[in-house]
């Protein structure tokens, strides 16, 4: 719990010196960032960006399973063939 609370002190620091250099978008950033920690609703997940990859996630780019191959192309001599 320590270090969370060092979090939270070094986010809420930081937070201030930028209200206070006039960066209120930043600061903005940083009391939403401490209000999530704070509720326990902090995840590794960013909020999507326009363009990204597929809804409900913040992939940006399609990642294959380990292992993967790509399935073989078939064969055009033989297409609608039985």
């Amino acid at each position: 719990m320590t270090a969370t609370r060092d979090l939270l002190a070094t986010l809420e620091a930081e937070m201030n010196r930028a209200a206070a250099s006039g960066d209120h978008e930043r600061a903005d950033l940083l009391r939403d960032r401490l209000r999530a920690l704070k509720d326990g609703q902090a995840s590794y997940l960013r909020p999507q960006r326009a363009g990204a990859m597929g809804l409900g996630t913040s992939d940006e780019v399609p990642k294959r399973p380990a292992g993967w191959k790509p399935p073989p192309r078939p064969d055009p001599l033989t297409a609608r063939r039985k």
